[in-house]
């Protein structure tokens, strides 16, 4: 099943009447080739083409459904992984804003239109099981980053941080061709609008306060005007 839908922010369609969630549905759906350039160019070192980009959500033709767990693995085509995802990551992981498929993988995206979206309530997993699989990830991650283990990512940052390990669990265990981009809108028309300068001092103190100390690998940030 797809992910749950907010009714309120939604019309009967599934399209999404204001935020990052309408500004990515817009890209994917109706400036698609503006997307994918500049996804592309953002994964340049990588040679990435951007002929090679095929979104699978959020589709008009899908009710702009969005996708987690094992739905987003048989989206993106890599359905046999489902097995190797629930040893590594408890059920209801990261809702991907969109989600395409390239040659050997797939592109994650994580969309933003503010910086308030960034933080969050942190872990909500409430089995000590699940939260012992959680930090097993995380410290996987971490190690893979070269962040020390004491940097807490079960706080308002745990969004961004989960990311960080579904990135490592296809690249690193499941080994697969898989990127990680998140995508700011700048001039977003709901206030308070978010400039590019927001976003560049908002980024320096999300890596610092995650312990990044560097580029995290096969991952890049793009920035789009809202439309």
């Amino acid at each position: 099943m797809p992910c749950s839908k907010d009714s309120s922010r939604t019309d009967s369609t599934g399209r999404a009447k204001a935020g990052s969630q309408r500004q990515i549905q817009t890209y994917v759906n109706e400036r698609t080739h503006a997307l994918n350039s500049a996804v592309a160019q953002s994964l340049s070192r990588y040679d990435l083409d951007e002929k090679d980009i095929h979104w699978v959500s959020p589709l008009a033709a899908d009710t702009y459904s969005e996708y987690r767990d094992s739905e987003f693995l048989e989206r993106v085509g890599l359905g046999l992984l489902t097995p190797r995802l629930l040893e590594s990551w408890p059920q209801r992981g990261p809702c991907w804003d969109a989600l395409a498929r390239i040659e050997g993988g797939c592109l994650l995206i994580e969309a933003k239109s503010h910086v308030k979206e960034i933080y969050g309530g942190g872990c909500g997993a409430t089995s000590p099981r699940s939260k012992q699989k959680i930090q097993k990830a995380f410290y996987a991650t971490k190690a893979w980053l070269g962040v020390s283990r004491d940097v807490d990512w079960m706080g308002p940052l745990y969004q961004s941080a989960n990311r960080y390990a579904s990135l490592y669990f296809l690249r690193e265990i499941a080994g697969v061709q898989a990127f990680l981009v998140n995508v700011y809108f700048v001039g977003d028309p709901i206030t308070p609008t978010t400039t590019r300068e927001d976003w560049d001092a908002a980024i320096g103190r999300v890596s610092q306060e995650l312990g990044l100390v560097g580029e995290v690998p096969y991952s890049a940030s793009v920035f789009l005007t809202a439309e």
